[in-house]
């Protein structure tokens, strides 16, 4: 989050807007009757946007107060991809994907432009969020539709786990520990399916294990002392069985997540809750724009891959409906609006191979290398359930967008910014499989050392008590030889002495024994997650200065993303130059009127000239640019004029209107070409009239 904070602040006075900030710059600042009136005729789609922005601007009217939303939308966005990465896999993962969305150039650039892209972003994003909790997609997860954790996943270790560490029991747990029910429970003693399981005579409370079973079953022929032996004995081996179980992804235990699962009447509740956020945080989003509903789309494939329950996709469905039904109104006024995006052309394969190239690049190395670590998420997954929710958002919406361009021309990468979230999840998932691989590598290597080291051990200790063995047969005989009866006396002495000590002392040498051995394994358990942690503080740190070398790769990219041009127009420039060419009182046309949010934006330098097409501002006739006046008004207004400069859109196929008026009384004198636009200057060609 600091980082996007960072990146998002860096640069953020870019010294000028450009022409759709200039619409949300304007539209905010008008009085809420004045943004009704208009979003029924234009931009039905930014229509909260502007609500959301009008009380901001109405405090400190400014460009850097109209971007802070969208720097904070980032912010959000970030956190919630990487509370995904860690919910869906685990913290490094979350971490690495963090910083690879806030590294990634395309976002910090719509992290600085007063827009509602960053803000449908993070609502997407927070979106998933919900549903990976609803759904019990995340790992550890026990009240999800498919369980969160596959097969795959629970079989797989963690780096650092040889198989021997998998396969070892906990201490004093044997094979028929593991398998057998202890005695006296026959199959009668075990509940049918659907009911409750109720102690019977000869049953033994669960905790005691089987050495407490063993110890219930022996009867009234033993003593107190030890049955409660049997029975501490029991409780200790379960809770070495939990101590040993093996830490499947997540890091909670299999025994301890089976104990803590709540009771199906809270899950219901709580899933409750949950799906009814879930549908408003998707609703809110889509109203941000509309598009945005297309994450439904890759809601839905990632519930089928996941083979969510019947109860999932209930909640889901509900959700889901409720939020389409609040976001249906506005999809049809937007339909009637739709010449807004008039502009936009018929997409092509390659259009949208140019979405991939800025989503997951744009630099070729940083793209190769994205491309490769998502095949490698996708092929060889170790997160299925990570998988399954980030391809799904990265994939489902361009394509669906990219075929409903075919019907209407809509494709555009702004509308999909918030698909983008899913790249670096897989892409972090790529690099924690990777390293997982080598570290499991490093594992089997450092086993086959220890079991060389070992068969070594094994062979000098066996020479060395061979060698005892022959000295104590030496010295047998010498004395049997010498001082037979001495020696036999003496050795009765001892064995006497020895047993009486021995007999006083027993329990309390088996307690310092299983006192040492609880210490002993205690310390070499510490050793063993200390050396893991550093492993995997290493591998994180490694990851991380991965993705800090590919943003210095992409720092020309990023510099430029906070240049005035690196916008489609300069406003700030433009009513510069046009200030600087004309002299107050003198007549502008705006041909297309669109043309008039350079004075909008900008109105200081542009004071002085004569808006003389003008019949009826934006904020009183309900649109963004005003409406102008007739062809024989404009005749009239211009009767005087001896000269007449128009601010005309560089689009060779913009229908020019105000022009062809002024053909035949006015004739061209000069026309400059600026960034976007080109000023012409019209003088009468003959007397005025």
């Amino acid at each position: 989050m600091a980082v996007m904070l960072a990146l998002g602040l860096w640069g953020l006075d870019r010294g000028t807007m450009w022409r759709d900030e200039s619409a949300t710059y304007q539209m905010a600042r008008r009085t809420l009757p004045q943004i009704h009136d208009a979003l029924g005729s234009v931009d039905a789609v930014h229509g909260l946007y502007y609500l959301l922005m009008h009380p901001l601007l109405a405090l400190h009217p400014s460009e850097v107060t109209m971007r802070l939303p969208s720097v904070l939308a980032a912010v959000a966005a970030t956190a919630l991809v990487a509370a995904l990465g860690c919910r869906l896999a685990r913290p490094r993962v979350g971490l690495w994907a963090g910083l690879l969305y806030a590294a990634t150039p395309v976002v910090t650039h719509y992290a600085q432009e007063g827009r509602s892209y960053a803000l449908v972003t993070a609502g997407a994003a927070w979106a998933t969020y919900l549903l990976v909790g609803a759904a019990g997609l995340a790992v550890g997860a026990t009240t999800g539709g498919a369980a969160g954790v596959t097969p795959a996943d629970r079989s797989a270790p963690g780096p650092g786990v040889t198989p021997a560490d998998r396969s070892a029991p906990g201490p004093g747990v044997t094979p028929a520990d593991r398998s057998a029910s202890g005695p006296g429970v026959t199959p009668a003693d075990r509940p049918a399916p659907g009911q409750a399981a109720t102690p019977g005579a000869g049953a033994v409370p669960r905790a005691a294990g089987p050495a407490g079973a063993a110890g219930a079953a022996g009867g009234p022929a033993r003593s107190a002392a030890p049955d409660r032996a049997a029975g501490e004995a029991g409780r200790a081996a379960s809770d070495a069985r939990v101590r040993s179980a093996v830490l499947v992804r997540g890091g909670v235990p299999r025994v301890a997540r089976a104990a803590s699962a709540p009771g199906p009447e809270r899950a219901a509740s709580g899933a409750g809750w949950r799906w009814a956020a879930y549908g408003g945080v998707v609703a809110v989003t889509a109203l941000l724009h509309v598009f945005a509903v297309l994450m439904l789309a890759a809601h839905a494939l990632t519930l089928l891959v996941s083979r969510a329950p019947r109860r999932v996709w209930w909640g889901w469905g509900s959700a889901s409906a409720g939020a389409v039904c609040a976001v249906l109104p506005l999809a049809a006024l937007a339909r009637r609006q739709s010449a807004q995006i008039a502009w936009i052309r018929h997409p092509t394969p390659g259009r949208l191979w140019a979405v991939v190239e800025d989503f997951a690049g744009p630099s070729t190395l940083v793209l190769a290398l994205n491309l490769l670590l998502i095949a490698v998420a996708v092929v060889r997954p170790r997160w299925r359930s990570l998988t399954a929710v980030a391809l799904p958002l990265f994939c489902v919406p361009p394509v669906l967008l990219f075929a409903l361009a075919f019907h209407r021309p809509c494709f555009h990468e702004r509308y999909l910014l918030f698909a983008l979230a899913g790249i670096p999840l897989l892409a972090a998932a790529g690099v924690d499989r990777l390293a997982g691989v080598g570290m499991d590598g490093l594992a089997r290597v450092v086993a086959r050392c220890r079991g060389v080291a070992g068969v070594e051990r094994s062979a000098r200790v066996v020479a060395g008590r061979r060698a005892g063995v022959g000295v104590d047969r030496w010295a047998g005989v010498v004395s049997d030889g010498l001082v037979g009866v001495v020696a036999g006396w003496l050795a009765r002495v001892v064995a006497r002495c020895r047993a009486a000590v021995e007999a006083d002392r027993l329990a309390g040498v088996v307690t310092d024994r299983g006192r040492a051995m609880l210490a002993g394994r205690r310390a070499m358990l510490a050793r063993r997650r200390a050396v893991v942690g550093g492993r995997r503080a290493v591998v994180a740190a490694a990851g991380v200065l991965a993705v800090g070398c590919g943003f210095v790769w992409q720092l020309p990219l990023h510099q430029r993303e906070r240049e005035p041009l690196s916008r489609q127009d300069d406003l700030a420039a433009l009513a510069a130059a046009v200030g600087r060419l004309t002299r107050p009182g003198e007549p502008v046309l705006y041909d297309p009127p669109k043309e008039r949010r350079i004075a909008i934006a900008y109105p200081r330098p542009l004071a002085g000239l004569r808006d003389i097409a003008l019949g009826t501002p934006g904020p009183a006739s309900g649109t963004l640019y005003g409406v102008d006046v007739g062809p024989a008004e404009l005749l009239r207004r211009l009767g005087g004029a001896r000269s007449a400069w128009v601010i005309a859109a560089d689009e060779p196929e913009t229908r020019r209107a105000k022009t062809t008026v002024l053909t035949g009384r006015f004739r061209l004198a000069y026309s400059l070409c600026l960034p976007g636009i080109r000023l012409e200057h019209y003088v009468r060609a003959g007397p005025a009239g």
